[in-house]
């Protein structure tokens, strides 16, 4: 298929909705259906409003945004100024065009740009695909390979331990 049509850009408040449902795709294809739990004007406060919590690029066949990229900066103490790329979906329609990867090189160029030291994000253990893609690319499996661990507090419990209470 052609891609000549295919804009990567970055992400307007105007494209929260379409971004909402193409993050309830990407909930669908990871089978978590019930995760999403924000509201394109939530997305919006946080990406757009006066404390910009994320950025994203979008690809577009015209109006319709066809995938996505939302990413963050963070900080290691080892190694400074980061990026965490927290999303990347491309819905299905469009998949096995490049789009992915051409998205992800985006994010990679923002990275470098900004004179990040490293990209990081996770992949669920059954997604083989797109790990046996990254690996290609030169990426490493840090629980493989450094065997960290990803933990999350959050919810009741994040509020009992931040109130001392647990």
């Amino acid at each position: 298929m052609d891609n000549s049509n295919i804009l990567i850009r970055d992400a307007k408040p105007e494209d929260c909705d379409q971004i909402i449902t193409l993050i309830q795709e990407l909930a669908d294809f990871e089978k978590m259906p019930n995760g999403p739990k924000i509201s394109a004007d939530v997305l919006r406060k946080d990406g757009f409003g006066e404390e910009k919590m994320f950025r994203c690029l979008v690809a577009c066949d015209g109006d319709c945004l066809v995938a996505y990229a939302l990413y963050f900066f963070n900080y290691s103490t080892w190694e400074g100024v980061n990026l965490y790329l927290e999303d990347l979906y491309v819905t299905p329609a469009y998949r096995h065009r490049g789009i992915g990867t051409k998205l992800w090189r985006n994010v990679a160029q923002v990275a470098v740009d900004r004179k990040c030291n490293r990209l990081d994000w996770v992949c669920l253990g059954w997604n083989k695909q797109s790990i046996e893609l990254y690996k290609s690319k030169g990426s490493v499996n840090l629980t493989s390979d450094e065997d960290w661990n990803l933990f999350r507090l959050s919810g009741d419990n994040l509020r009992a331990f931040a109130n001392n209470t647990q």
